[in-house]
């Protein structure tokens, strides 16, 4: 009986080990396949949005205030926290071979924080080594890491041109500290089973069961967050593309104007006068082509608050007018009737050129837009006192007899893809995103808009912006000297650093005529022996182009200021170049040069910049 009752003990231990074996061995797998599963939604996340700047541009620490290095970093710690994943980090080989983090997806606060050229963990290696090799790699078990268990994947990142080159790798971690503490303490109970009844095997598949549905309950939880997020990432990218493709009409009208004068003036090739009246309007409309440019491609600063004002003295009638000018072909090509009128006492203000103009373009494009054959358009600038002294407000009013909105239209007309009736319905182009960053380039300037439509009857905007009034020495600061200063270039050689042909050729023209001597470098590598072959004080300065190939502008700046001649190290290096967001100046000024000119090349720019160094 007793030998019975030992052997039903013993089998209920044996049985009971190897259900409790079973069960964490199933327990894990079905742990790990959770996150394989949860690995591959977020490297379906994150994978479109790493490219091979996101590699080679990230190098060191000091890049971590890059906005590149910003913007991902902030976009995996959102991923990472979204799908409570532990760890999120991009790596690399190093020029010296060495495996190197890139990108640490954790919070920058987060105390154990691994930045870019940190070397890589030595049992995080074999994974890492795969990846970069072109495979995707999954740990089949546990990981013990010096941060704990873990389990890890690890997939390659592709460039995203054609070639498929392996630039990196994209790996996550999840923690793995509750499945490792209910592996030790299977192992526990199953000594303390043998002293236990038949009925704890019961207990124990309960719970074992309840475990499960929990572990079931969590994964179609997590499972939903993620689908979400990815519908979310989805919707961005097809509004960002809708934008792209949408906003292609607003640059139309500058370059029609552009189009249109310079056929005018194929006309008039003997006529100095008007040539020089449609040159004139050629350069400014290009200008403001530029600036429109510049101002779309700033609205992802605009909607996330970062972006500054540029004010500078201007003729707010010149400005006005140039607008004007813009649409009076496309106003005549409708025999559309044009009025305006400007009440102005102070023209010259403080203003940011480029918005402003924006707000009159956006404006004016939609009142010729949906303003029909033979309509009436009227345009008024105004000008009042300010509430603070040596201030002014300045009043905008554009009106039109055209297709007008409906009031609940009006509710929703400053909201980004806003339309009331779509292209196809209207037979009008138009993205709806005009009036948006309207609203928001007014609102940034302390200023407010109204709008008073009725369908059929046409539409009246109103903007009224505060701005400071320019005294008279502020709008002509030491002009007397100016002529006598630029004599001063005369006969100084200026080393020009320019890949393209016909940059360098229109910038050699205009330096020349200023009597600046121009020695043309193709890339960074070429500039760097032509200054190290140099005499000393041979070249006065070196104009720097940025994205250039075999080495960029960046790179051939720093390893100028490393120069081991203390004289050819600090000569002056100004940027010159298309790359003229705040960041690029900042980025410029962190390679060690001394100041940063935009491109297209104004002259009245560049001359005063070149002569600060002379």
């Amino acid at each position: 009986m007793v030998f019975l009752l030992a052997m039903v003990i013993l089998f209920v231990v044996a049985y009971t080990f190897i259900l409790q074996q079973a069960y964490t061995q199933t327990a894990l797998k079905t742990e790990i396949e959770r996150d394989i599963s949860s690995a591959d939604a977020v490297h379906k996340l994150v994978n479109n949005r790493l490219g091979r700047k996101d590699f080679n541009e990230i190098k060191s620490k000091a890049d971590e205030n890059t906005e590149l290095f910003k913007n991902i970093s902030t976009y995996m710690n959102e991923i990472r926290t979204l799908n409570s994943t532990r760890y999120i980090y991009t790596a690399t080989r190093n020029e010296d071979g060495r495996l190197i983090y890139v990108v640490d997806g954790l919070d920058p606060s987060a105390g154990d924080v691994r930045h870019p050229g940190d070397p890589i963990e030595k049992e995080m290696v074999p994974y890492i080594e795969k990846a970069l090799s072109g495979k995707t790699v999954y740990s089949q078990d546990i990981v013990d890491t010096t941060w704990g268990p873990i389990f890890t994947a690890c997939y390659p990142v592709t460039a995203e041109d054609e070639s498929n080159e392996v630039i990196g790798a994209f790996c996550i971690e999840m923690d793995m500290q509750k499945a490792y503490g209910m592996v030790e303490k299977t192992n526990k109970l199953s000594i303390v089973l043998g002293c236990i009844t038949a009925c704890i095997l019961l207990i124990l598949c309960t719970c074992g069961y309840s475990v499960y549905k929990k572990q079931k309950e969590n994964e179609q939880k997590q499972q939903k967050l993620l689908q979400e997020a990815a519908r979310l990432a989805d919707s961005a990218n097809k509004a960002k593309s809708t934008f792209l493709f949408n906003m292609s009409h607003d640059i139309r009208t500058p370059m029609n104007a552009i189009i249109g004068y310079a056929e005018l003036g194929e006309k008039h090739l003997k006529e100095p006068t008007i040539l020089e009246d449609y040159f004139e309007k050629i350069l400014l409309c290009g200008k403001k082509m530029l600036h429109l440019i510049d101002n779309i491609l700033e609205l992802a600063r605009i909607e996330n608050n970062h972006a500054t004002l540029d004010e500078t003295i201007t003729d707010v009638s010149k400005n006005f007018d140039l607008c004007i000018d813009m649409f009076r072909k496309p106003i005549e090509e409708k025999h559309q009737t044009l009025r305006v009128n400007k009440n102005i006492r102070y023209p010259y203000l403080y203003m940011d050129d480029a918005r402003s103009s924006e707000i009159t373009f956006n404006i004016l494009s939609n009142a010729v837009k949906y303003t029909g054959e033979g309509g009436n358009i009227s345009c008024t600038l105004n000008q009042y006192p300010g509430e603070k002294e040596g201030w002014s407000v300045l009043e905008l009013i554009i009106a039109d007899n055209g297709i007008g909105m409906s009031e609940e239209f009006q509710k929703h007309i400053f909201e980004s893809f806003s339309q009331e009736r779509s292209s196809s319905d209207s037979g009008i182009e138009g993205s709806g995103l005009g009036m948006g960053i309207v609203k928001k380039l007014v609102d940034l300037m302390n200023g407010k808009i109204t709008v008073q439509s009725k369908p059929g009857a046409g539409s009246t905007f109103t903007i009224t912006l505060p701005l400071k009034i320019a005294n008279e020495e502020e709008r002509n600061p030491k002009h007397a000297d100016g002529q006598l200063n630029i004599k001063k270039l005369e006969g100084k050689r200026v080393l020009l650093v320019e890949d393209n042909d016909l940059n360098a050729e229109i910038a050699t023209e205009l330096l020349t005529e200023e009597g600046i001597m121009i020695e043309r470098a193709e890339n960074g590598v070429a500039c760097i022996d032509m200054l190290n072959k140099a005499k000393q004080n041979y070249y006065s300065l070196i104009l720097m182009d940025i994205q250039m190939p075999i080495m960029n502008g960046y790179e051939a700046s720093r390893r100028i200021r490393e120069l081991k001649d203390g004289n050819k190290s600090q000569i002056p290096i100004v940027a010159m170049t298309a790359n003229a967001f705040e960041e690029d100046k900042k980025m410029a000024f962190a390679s060690g040069m001394n100041d940063h000119v935009a491109k297209p090349i104004d002259m009245n720019v560049l001359l005063p910049t070149i002569m600060k160094y002379m």
